[in-house]
């Protein structure tokens, strides 16, 4: 491998690293959003929305493992 082609890579990397620090960190952030509307009994959950995912969800299933 040329050293071009290494800090290539490096560069990538870096990017990546960059990348998945500040998505954990959304995520982070939003996971104790919840936590805290829970420990206070403001969570809401809309169960319109989570039916929804479960039957797309379910459908997405059965189409990627046919029987």
């Amino acid at each position: 491998m040329e050293v071009s082609d290494r800090r290539k890579w490096g560069a990538l990397l870096d990017e990546t690293r960059r990348a998945v620090a500040v998505l954990s960190g959304g995520r982070a952030r939003r996971i104790e959003e919840i936590r805290s509307a829970l420990r206070d009994g403001t969570y809401r959950v809309d169960g319109k929305q989570v039916a929804g995912k479960m039957v797309s969800d379910a459908v997405r299933e059965l189409r990627e493992h046919p029987r």
